[in-house]
């Protein structure tokens, strides 16, 4: 008498839940604790990206985030969180890397439309200081230092306000406030210059 083995369907592997930056921006600003935001994210991790030094997800996610999402349950809206920002750092990595679509930063605006850089570069020098020992070389540059002023002119963390706004000259006003617009071929070219050809992928 022959028996039939019977064996269970394998699951459907679960497709990771990705909210688009408009949720993710609103579920951000109803923490209890403040969040940075989806700029500011988006700036943290175009450093990361562009680092001289590679940065292992589980080291640079903590420090923008914190412990809540890093190491929160499957199913739960903070691993939803954390999908996305996986999902964009790699979709940055790619962009540089060659792909399809040209780097497009994401900035904050103001409800007349004008872009304001400052989440984006307080975002990207908190990723910078993750590696700041790496980075010194490079910013001794002047073919990289000097063009980094675009995004780090308006970082707000660096130094006390006085301070910066006495570090840019009056000449450099009208610059800096167009300085939103050069930021994506900035990006592109530290990631030739500094990060070389390397593409970061989070599966």
């Amino acid at each position: 008498m022959s028996s039939t083995s019977r064996f269970k369907r394998p699951k459907k592997p679960r497709r990771a839940r990705i909210l688009t930056h408009e949720k993710l921006e609103e579920w951000l600003a109803t923490r209890e604790h403040p969040m940075p935001g989806v700029s500011m994210i988006d700036g943290y991790l175009a450093a990361l990206v562009v680092s001289p030094q590679f940065i292992p997800p589980e080291d640079w996610l903590r420090p923008i985030v914190g412990d809540g999402i890093a190491w929160a349950p499957d199913g739960s809206i903070e691993e939803a969180v954390r999908n996305t920002i996986f999902q964009r750092y790699s979709q940055i990595g790619a962009t540089l890397s060659g792909g399809p679509k040209r780097y497009a930063p994401i900035y904050m605006r103001t409800d007349a439309g004008e872009v304001l850089l400052e989440d984006f570069a307080n975002g990207f020098y908190l990723g910078m200081r993750l590696s700041i020992e790496d980075w010194k070389p490079h910013i001794s540059n002047p073919e990289i230092g000097h063009p980094l002023t675009a995004i780090l002119g308006h970082c707000t963390t660096m130094m006390p306000e006085d301070q910066r706004q006495n570090a840019l000259r009056r000449q450099a006003g009208e610059i800096m406030a167009q300085s939103w617009k050069v930021v994506p071929e900035l990006v592109e070219m530290l990631h030739v210059s500094i990060g070389g050809a390397r593409n970061i992928e989070i599966q």
